[in-house]
């Protein structure tokens, strides 16, 4: 990105060997920190700038005038000696050196390398200088234009008639003209492109409905207008697939949906833990594929012509069943429209909640089956039971699992642990202290757990308790080991096929499915008895 910065200098003098276009000064000042935009900058006395041979001389950044004919630093900065141009605009200029109205210079750059101080300041150290130019109103006060050599004796001042004075007066209230226009300019193309880039964010139909219970109140509304508008809405909150995440912040939504997605987060610690997908539109299973055998390997070619090494990979078929998950209340028409929007809301919420408790329900059937479904022969052995693990054997475990899980390709993005064990992991003790923190406050320690939050790390890794898993229970997992798959308006769908019909009790309605997508990234602890 280019950057300019302009040095203010006061200093003026004059030279009788020269025509009056060689301009000398200092166009960097070395040490003087200013504030460009809210950043404070500077330049140092070793700072190497590119380009010096090629750069232009301006006049206020905007129209070329002349030349560098040299640069060089010096202790106290950037010095150069510039040529104008025998051009009117040349002319122009050295005229308004001579009145003292050009008096400064501004550099324009292009940063290449730079730090940082302790109180924030930018070094400049490497930049590729562009352009000096001549200006009026710079931000640095201490680059001096040190000589302008012109045919005037530096004994006596020049003798100018009234006629010369109006003459210059003119042309510079036409250049501070120009230079306003110019600047009006710029800000009416800076407004364009910042409404071009940064489009206003979309208005949400949702955004119309305070609450859910509001939201289902202006379905069953006998005014069509407002029971269509409704309708708009729900087919709006229908299109969003839930994968886990939150409402994409494209598209912002009201706060009541953010609750509903909060409320599913809480309840469903486990279910957070899985690979999220969006089901199928159709069908009462789907299949999927999953990686049976990698026989892949790359080596350097030991001579050139020579074979590269073979692999394969070999994919299986797979299938899942999809299943309806769903509760109802006594949500009539009636009911929504005679109850208030508050009482509605509060009920639905409650639905929401149920749903969350059924499909972690769920969830845990699924990721536990699949922990349970891993031969002992593919287990790691721990040789030794829980209760009997020291910190060194955790240590251990966990460097052997991160080098079997290397060995297939996959992440060990967690360590999943029954109630028992992550009791027993939190117990863990070293000379006396204990192993890991769990006062939040840092000590010297290899980890922390939260106890209210049944969350933690160990060695970097994150430690997940499975609530309800069976006792002595620990795994290392690739959260893409088990996937599972939902229907998109997971939890808002109000009726099975969506259509509000107003004879029908209203719900909260989903589909989810389950399965085991990698199973070389599930690798369950095997404890003695």
């Amino acid at each position: 990105m280019r950057h300019e910065i302009g040095f203010r200098g006061l200093r003026l003098t004059r030279a009788s060997e020269d025509d009056g276009r060689t301009v000398e000064g200092i166009a960097v000042p070395f040490g003087d920190v200013i504030d460009v935009w809210g950043q404070r900058e500077t330049f140092d006395p070793d700072t190497v700038f590119d380009g010096l041979d090629t750069a232009k001389l301006y006049y206020q950044h905007n129209q070329l005038i002349g030349s560098i004919t040299h640069g060089e630093n010096q202790p106290d900065g950037l010095h150069i000696t510039a040529r104008i141009a025998d051009t009117q605009l040349g002319r122009d200029a050295v005229a308004l050196l001579d009145e003292g109205a050009l008096d400064s210079l501004s550099v324009g750059f292009v940063p290449i390398e730079d730090s940082k101080d302790e109180a924030g300041v930018i070094h400049r150290r490497r930049v590729r200088l562009l352009e000096t130019s001549l200006v009026s109103w710079p931000a640095y006060e201490n680059a001096k234009i040190t000589d302008h050599r012109n045919n005037i004796n530096q004994e006596g001042t020049p003798t100018m008639t009234d006629t010369d004075h109006e003459k210059w007066a003119k042309a510079l209230e036409a250049l501070n003209a120009r230079q306003d226009e110019q600047a009006d300019t710029l800000r009416s193309i800076e407004t364009t492109l910042t409404s071009r880039l940064e489009p206003p964010a979309a208005s949400s139909p949702l955004n119309a409905y305070r609450t859910q219970g509001d939201l289902l109140k202006a379905l069953v509304s006998d005014d069509q207008g407002k029971a269509e508008a409704a309708r708009d809405a729900y087919r709006t909150l229908l299109e969003r697939d839930y994968t886990g995440a939150t409402v994409s912040a494209t598209d912002p939504q009201p706060t009541w949906i953010a609750d509903r997605i909060r409320i599913i987060e809480q309840k469903r610690k486990v279910a957070t833990l899985l690979t999220h997908e969006a089901l199928p539109a159709e069908g009462m299973s789907m299949s999927y594929l999953v990686l049976k055998t990698d026989t892949t390997t790359v080596q350097k070619q030991a001579k050139e012509g020579e074979h590269l090494p073979y692999g394969k990979i070999e994919f299986g078929d797979e299938s899942a069943v999809i299943d309806t998950y769903g509760g109802y209340g006594d949500l009539s028409r009636q009911i929504i429209e005679r109850a208030s929007g508050t009482y509605l809301n509060t009920y639905m919420r409650a639905l929401t909640a149920a749903y969350a408790r059924a499909t972690e329900h769920a969830a845990r059937t699924a990721l536990y089956g699949s922990i349970a479904a891993i031969a002992d022969a593919d287990k790691l052995a721990a040789g030794k039971t829980a209760a009997d693990m020291k910190p060194n054997d955790w240590v251990d475990l966990i460097v052997d699992a991160a080098a079997r899980f290397d060995d297939v390709n996959a992440n060990l993005d967690y360590i999943g642990v029954s109630g028992d064990v992550f009791k027993q992991i939190a117990h863990l003790t070293d000379d006396g202290n204990r192993f890991l923190d769990v006062s939040g406050q840092g000590t010297d320690t290899l980890g922390t757990l939260d106890p209210a939050g049944i969350t933690g790390r160990l060695l970097r890794r994150d430690v997940h308790l499975l609530d309800g898993a069976p006792n002595g229970t620990a795994v290392f997992m690739d959260r893409t080991s088990v996937t599972m798959w939902e229907s998109g308006g997971a939890p808002f769908q109000l009726q099975a096929d969506n259509i509000i019909n107003l004879t029908r009790q209203f719900s909260v309605y989903g589909y989810a499915a389950f399965g085991t997508t990698f199973k070389q990234g599930i690798l369950p602890v095997k404890f003695t008895a």
